[in-house]
């Protein structure tokens, strides 16, 4: 990511952040969002900031066992930095995209073989996004509760569509491993064309020597049912946490929620702003966020204040505990962008 980029996002974050806040404001009096605050119950509150930090622990242990498969000197506490970094990286980066790419780095930076630390997370990955898709699937199959919205049907299938394809694109990717090896070929190709790439025969014989470490090391993994399964587990535990927040988040604000209608709730919101191309689906998570969750509240405001708590815990708390693991990593200092 370089400065421009790095900019940009902090823009759009600012930007974002500031328009929220306003929007708010501009609801209400400020004294009475103060006070429907104040009158927060704070064990609802602490409980969604709990669901949070397990969601971290749940990724932290997801990533643990798969890389000391394929890594036995990984350390606990390495897995547990490396999770927060690709909290920190898919918080500010569209798509979530910066997330593994740097995890990678971090893994590299210890020690572990690029197409091992790559074969890993993919992997990882792609039982998350499984286990998505089939959450969400469930969530449409029992969307009972929000019959009375009319025209979400369509945002909601671009948003199943959209994981489930990345979720076919990857496996894809790893069951086809002549294709692959065909187009990272070409795009050195294009690189050197264009005078991106200094050594083209050098990064060819690099990318080739990596890719076949990196199927290699996803066709351990694949031979592992076991871990696979434990990984499903993680994953869905980890998705349920993250539903959970703005049930306990909407309970400390007085509303009437059932624990599943939450769920659900907070599985459309991520199916919506899983094609909004901003750091975070910024814009997507704040208007999917109100559609759903307006329906348990009141007011205006007083879901504007949920929805302002909801995004503070599971979207700017994960960029502030990154931002402090990554920058008190020495190892990750050594390739911080430039």
């Amino acid at each position: 990511m370089n400065r421009k980029t790095r900019i940009w996002n902090g823009a759009v974050l600012l930007f974002c952040a500031l328009s929220l806040l306003g929007s708010l404001l501009l609801v209400d009096r400020p004294a009475k969002l103060v006070g429907a605050l104040r009158n927060a119950h704070p064990a609802f509150l602490l409980g969604a900031v709990g669901c949070m930090v397990g969601y971290w622990l749940l990724e932290a242990a997801g990533l643990h066992l798969a890389t000391r498969r394929l890594y036995p000197a990984q350390r606990l506490k390495d897995s547990v930095t490396i999770a927060m970094i690709g909290q920190l990286f898919n918080c500010v980066t569209p798509f979530a995209s910066g997330g593994q790419p740097a995890q990678v780095m971090g893994l590299m930076r210890r020690g572990m073989p690029a197409g091992k630390a790559s074969s890993a997370l993919v992997s990882k990955f792609i039982v998350y996004q499984t286990v998505l898709s089939l959450y969400s699937l469930a969530a449409l199959a029992g969307r009972a509760n929000f019959a009375q919205l009319h025209g979400i049907t369509p945002l909601l299938l671009t948003g199943f569509a959209v994981n489930t394809l990345v979720m076919a694109g990857l496996i894809a990717i790893c069951c086809f491993p002549s294709a692959s090896r065909r187009f990272a070929l070409w795009a050195i190709r294009m690189c050197a064309r264009l005078r991106l790439c200094r050594s083209p025969e050098e990064a060819k014989q690099r990318a080739l020597r990596e890719l076949q470490a990196f199927y290699e090391s996803f066709l351990q993994l694949r031979r592992s049912p076991g871990l696979l399964f434990l990984l499903a587990i993680l994953s869905a535990l980890q998705l349920t946490a993250f539903f959970a927040a703005p049930y306990f988040i909407c309970r400390a604000l007085g509303a009437g929620l059932t624990f599943a209608a939450a769920v659900c709730a907070g599985a459309f919101v991520l199916m919506i702003s899983s094609f909004v191309p901003l750091p975070g689906g910024s814009g997507g998570a704040e208007g999917g966020f109100f559609l759903f969750f307006h329906l348990f509240f009141p007011s205006a405001a007083l879901v504007g204040l949920a929805l302002l708590l909801w995004r503070s815990v599971t979207f700017y708390l994960p960029i502030v505990a990154g931002g402090c693991f990554w920058a008190s990593d020495k190892h990750f200092r050594l390739c911080q962008p430039v």
